[in-house]
């Protein structure tokens, strides 16, 4: 019992320290996160406020001169699964607030672009406009590396951005909306 004794403080000792450090710095961490946040936060609103172009349907789009509130802009491609998985979700929040959300989709195909994108707004009846970004020039500007992306703006401010597949029915998803879409 005398040999475990030690150990047993010593494991103790150790363990007090790794917490101490994780909560320390943990709680850095999510400073920085905070600040590189704000960073790329400003960024987006920056290019929100830029952004023009032609859809796939020949539509010119302007974000800064729609007048829905929530504009959602979803970067995707035809290859990307959990892209293609979103779409559904997409297309019921676009029908349950035709007037408060506009969705934009940012098409990221480099090979048969137009037959891509056209096969995926058939397959998936998709109701809202895709640009088509094959040099990749609007993922660049809003410095998006990885699919899916998707930045929701709320009247030009960034209220939520997502870098994985998500449920845009979802309660958290529509509360947040559902505060800000009047």
């Amino acid at each position: 019992m005398k040999k475990i004794l030690p150990a047993i403080a010593i494991s103790f000792v150790f363990t007090a320290l790794m917490a101490s450090q994780l909560i320390i710095n943990g709680q850095e961490l999510s400073a920085s996160l905070t600040q590189k946040n704000n960073s790329r936060f400003s960024l987006f609103e920056d290019q929100f406020q830029k952004l023009q172009a032609t859809s796939s349907t020949g539509k010119v789009i302007d974000l800064k001169s729609l007048k829905e509130p929530i504009i959602i802009l979803n970067f995707w491609a035809s290859w990307c699964l959990p892209c293609l998985a979103e779409f559904p979700s997409l297309n019921r929040l676009s029908e349950t607030y035709p007037k408060k959300i506009k969705v934009i989709g940012i098409n990221n195909d480099t090979e048969d672009v137009e037959k891509s994108v056209k096969k995926i707004q058939e397959k998936y009846s998709l109701n809202f406009e895709s640009i088509i970004d094959t040099a990749g020039e609007f993922a660049d500007k809003f410095k998006v590396m990885s699919l899916p992306a998707t930045i929701v703006f709320h009247k030009g401010k960034v209220i939520k951005f997502i870098t994985t597949e998500y449920d845009f029915m979802s309660s958290e998803f529509l509360s947040v909306v559902e505060k800000r879409a009047k």
